[in-house]
């Protein structure tokens, strides 16, 4: 089992909070999109500074945004 980003759930949350896509969001977090990307994309595991500092700007916990997922 690896611990991933919810995309989905970031994405929903991006909807609240009016923030159009990944390049805005990754400007608002102070870090390039390709890091956001890679935060959000299944191949790395994403560190936990990293987990923390996206629930808090978008305001969940950040169980609300990872999942477990089999690795293959």
């Amino acid at each position: 089992m690896a611990v991933v980003v919810d995309k989905f759930k970031v994405k929903e949350l991006m909807a609240k909070k009016k923030i159009k896509n990944q390049s805005e969001l990754a400007k608002m977090l102070g870090i390039s999109k390709n890091q956001l990307s890679n935060i959000l994309s299944n191949k790395y595991r994403p560190i936990k500074s990293n987990i923390e500092e996206l629930s808090n700007f978008l305001g969940v916990s950040p169980l609300e945004i990872i999942k477990e997922e089999d690795k293959k």
